[in-house]
């Protein structure tokens, strides 16, 4: 496999995909099609401070729609989709933007952040500024000076993609609006705590509570089976409250996931030093990479492949990385060999 040729390719249709998605959720953009799937807003924006180091522009409209739409938005949920210490520098330096701009923000960071020892470059294309962005410099990112381009929108409610912004506009920015979303789109006949927990980002206690609640106010049904409680929404009347007909809710797609390993496998493929490496040390890097991820991979329904010959690893990096693509819609081209 040519990394390099494998990284470009994939970046390029990760920032495709993350392009279609916001395009659809009020960043001014043009979307190329409609999404069949509730989307997860933090899991996303997570995801696109990482895929958007590729696409400055898209960086920078993500940054003035989170300005825009900031009340809609959950920090605790934020930090929860942070799977390592580089998505959660990245966010920081977000947040910092975010309170700078707007000093009462809800979004904002609050203390002062220590400063970092080494500054890194965020964007791979841009390799001198002259101006540096003192938010992101805070959080350790190298950037030109960004003002708001004013041109994002409020999502729009009725948008399938858009449903998690309904439930929050019902329910409050929480554990609720999360339950309920997964609850309505999710294929299983019921879901038990510990699944919504994953899915949502929250406490499995925290998950109980916010279950005992809807439970209590009869729009969550609740069922023992053997020791363990199970759940279900009452579909009916969630679609009658939100307007839309029989069968017409959005699917579920296991966000935090998904997007978390897509994340990671192109933190990997973007390494200066995999280029030098022998096929044998780049292969056990991409072994190390699945068995690391496998937890994730098998949340989401993806088994890790695990070959045994030498150069096996990468066949099997290749096959979850298309199933992950397939799963998010982005597998429009293969992935080059």
């Amino acid at each position: 496999m040519d990394i390099s040729a494998f990284s470009r390719r994939l970046s390029q249709r990760l920032v495709e995909f993350t392009w279609d998605e916001w395009a659809q959720m009020g960043l001014l953009a043009t979307p190329h099609r409609q999404s069949p799937w509730a989307q997860d807003p933090e899991a996303l924006i997570v995801f696109t401070l990482e895929v958007a180091r590729a696409e400055p522009r898209l960086f920078d409209e993500l940054l003035d729609w989170m300005l825009v739409n900031e009340a809609l938005l959950s920090v605790r949920r934020l930090r929860a989709m942070c799977v390592d210490e580089t998505d959660r520098s990245l966010l920081a330096a977000a947040l910092a933007w975010l309170s700078r701009e707007r000093p009462q923000a809800r979004l904002g960071n609050g203390a002062k952040a220590t400063p970092p020892a080494t500054v890194h470059r965020l964007f791979h294309s841009v390799i001198h500024v002259s101006e540096p962005d003192e938010a992101f410099a805070s959080a350790g990112w190298l950037r030109p000076t960004l003002s708001p381009s004013h041109k994002s929108q409020p999502p729009d409610p009725a948008a399938p993609i858009n449903l998690a912004f309904r439930l929050r506009q019902i329910l409050g920015v929480g554990i609720r609006a999360e339950v309920v979303r997964i609850l309505l789109t999710v294929q299983a006949p019921w879901v038990n705590a510990q699944t919504l927990a994953r899915s949502t980002g929250y406490a499995k206690r925290n998950v109980h509570d916010a279950l005992a609640g809807l439970s209590a106010a009869g729009v969550v049904s609740a069922f023992t089976v053997g020791s363990e409680q199970r759940y279900a929404a009452d579909r009916p009347a969630w679609e009658a409250l939100l307007g839309s007909k029989p069968d017409e809710l959005p699917v579920h797609r296991d966000w935090p996931q998904l997007l978390g390993v897509l994340r990671r496998i192109l933190r990997w493929s973007e390494q200066p030093d995999l280029a030098s490496m022998s096929d044998y040390l780049r292969a056990s890097q991409a072994r190390d990479l699945l068995e690391a991820t496998s937890s994730d991979l098998a949340f989401v329904g993806i088994a890790a492949p695990s070959s045994t010959s030498p150069d096996g690893s990468w066949r099997d990096l290749e096959e979850v990385c298309e199933r992950l693509l397939t799963a998010i819609g982005a597998a429009h081209a293969p992935v080059p060999q």
